[in-house]
């Protein structure tokens, strides 16, 4: 009696063990879409420490690698996953994420989308990267299709009202598209907060509504001030507007995040032109030339011919 009794409390422990696994792995999941990337790691590597070979654990860790830009460490830890379990749909779409980010390889990374679906119909962030795969593979269509049918069944899925507004976007739909990020961020409002601030700004600049583009590219920028992409998105706009001095000073702080970039570095020096600083402009772009810009190429022949 005592033995039986014994048993029990181990498969209860066991139980319990287990849900509290998947548990803070969820959390780890989260804090990942959030990109809040090094308690993620933690969690995941906490776990490894319990049970290094735990398919769903590798996976996640594989998807925190990728996020980072670490491609062959997500290799690693997905293809490691997959030895363990074929049929692990986090391994499998991890795969995919790593193929689709890290090798653009949208053929490959489709295939292991497929095969998560397959292994979890359940899963609905297979069904965005399946349509990623697709817009990647320039199937509007398909990728159309996809998540269309998808949204049917997960339609308060972030990422997939995501993609639909990408696809909104691309086919010139671009109140729909606005329409979808509206509803991203009432779905969850630090579901990839940034991107979806720029993309909704890139959407209302569409619809020649410049004020609302500038409010979402400046929300974009104060979620992640990291973001080259924003001050180049509010850059551009203010330069449309005749705003050169205020747009020469979004592009020096993308400059600064992003140095290897000539065109940011043409654009800083088109701003100065254009309020006649020619002092200013020509030095970027002799810059911007050095580093094979070939538009600031031009612009020194025809502008800084008496400088060295």
């Amino acid at each position: 009696m005592k033995k039986i009794v014994f048993i029990s409390i181990l498969l209860l422990v066991g139980v319990m063990f287990c849900t509290k696994a998947q548990t803070t792995l969820i959390n780890a999941l989260q804090l990942l879409q959030q990109k809040n990337f090094v308690p993620a790691m933690d969690i995941c590597n906490d776990l490894l420490a319990e049970s290094a070979n735990d398919p769903s654990v590798l996976g996640v860790r594989s998807q925190i690698y990728t996020a980072t830009g670490r491609y062959d460490q997500a290799m690693q830890d997905a293809d490691k996953a997959l030895s363990v379990d074929q049929k692990s749909d986090r391994a499998l779409y991890a795969k995919g994420e790593v193929l689709y980010y890290g090798k653009k390889d949208y053929n490959q990374a489709l295939q292991q989308y497929d095969d998560a679906i397959r292994s979890n119909a359940q899963m609905a962030e297979a069904y965005s990267g399946k349509a990623r795969a697709y817009m990647g593979l320039q199937k509007q269509k398909d990728a159309l299709k996809v998540t269309e049918d998808a949204l049917k069944s997960f339609p308060d899925d972030p990422e997939l009202n995501y993609v639909h507004g990408l696809l909104n976007y691309q086919s010139g739909k671009h109140k729909l598209a606005v329409d979808d990020y509206d509803k991203v961020l009432l779905l969850d409002a630090n579901w990839n907060t940034c991107q979806v601030f720029l993309n909704r700004g890139f959407a209302n600049d569409a619809l020649l509504k410049p004020d609302l583009a500038m409010q979402d590219f400046t929300k974009a920028i104060m979620v992640d001030p990291n973001n080259a992409g924003g001050y180049v998105a509010r850059g551009n706009l203010q330069y449309n507007q005749a705003k050169y001095l205020e747009a020469a000073e979004d592009f020096r702080k993308a400059e600064t995040l992003n140095p290897d970039n000539s065109v940011i570095v043409y654009n800083i020096g088109m701003s100065y032109y254009k309020v006649e600083d020619k002092a200013t402009a020509c030095r970027y772009f002799q810059k911007a030339c050095l580093m094979k810009n070939d538009n600031a190429c031009k612009m020194v022949v025809v502008n800084c011919s008496d400088r060295k």
